[in-house]
Parts: C-alpha cells; sequence; structure tokens
C-alpha cells in the first residue's frame, strides 16, 4: 500500500486511459499527494481495453474527459491549468503511418483542508 500525503507532486504521462478502472487511479493520486501537491496529466483518453467488453474479469469504466475531472473535483482537486494539445506518440519521422493525438493536459492541485492550513500557520 502507497504511502498517504507524503508526495508533493504526480505527473501521469499517456498513463490514466490505461486502468480498467480510470476512477480508482484518481482515487491513489488523491490519496498520496500531500494536500497543496500537484497532478500534472499528458495524454489521450483511448481506454486500452474498449474492446474487451465481454471478456470475463475485463469490464472497463471509460470516462469522458469531462468525467475525469468531475470525478478529479470529487476527490479534492482544482483545475489550475487546461489545455488539449495535438501530439504523436512513438512516432518514426521517416514512416508513412504516423499517430496523432489530441491530447489533454491539466494541471490540478489537491486542496489544503482549513484544518491542515491552520496547522502550517
Amino acid at each position: 500500500m502507497l504511502s498517504a500525503g507524503v508526495w508533493d507532486a504526480v505527473v501521469t504521462c499517456f498513463f490514466i486511459d490505461t486502468a480498467h478502472n480510470i476512477i480508482e487511479y484518481i482515487e491513489i493520486i488523491s490519496r498520496i499527494l500531500k494536500e497543496g501537491g500537484v497532478w500534472i496529466n499528458f495524454g489521450p483518453l483511448l481506454y486500452h481495453f474498449a474492446d474487451m467488453y465481454g471478456q470475463e474479469d475485463d469490464m472497463s469504466i471509460e470516462l469522458s474527459l469531462e468525467d475525469v475531472k468531475k470525478i478529479a473535483f470529487h476527490y479534492g482537486f482544482e483545475l489550475e491549468k487546461e489545455q488539449t494539445i495535438e501530439t504523436t506518440y512513438t512516432t518514426n519521422p521517416r514512416s508513412m503511418m504516423q499517430n496523432h493525438y489530441h491530447a489533454a493536459f491539466w494541471t490540478m492541485r489537491k486542496k489544503i483542508t482549513t484544518t491542515t492550513w491552520h496547522a502550517r500557520r
């Protein structure tokens, strides 16, 4: 089990859509970040298990970007910066096949509770 509230920052790059349950990832990120800690994310929401529905134990929760942000807000995050960035991933510039993504980029900060704020003063 990861220790709670010990990290100042978490960076996820082409990562959060690899989960069967993205809500668990968000919950873990919230748990391990200190209050006031930063979560920086970059990547698309491709959901790698989308084509596996119906197979035993492979059900996937696939949320829209707006729903991902709502879940993050529920777990105590505030959005500081957000934009969509067109990018590639593992692309060979000499190849005729290149995948381009409209990736979500954001910086979110875990809220500081009143109790923590008073303790820091």
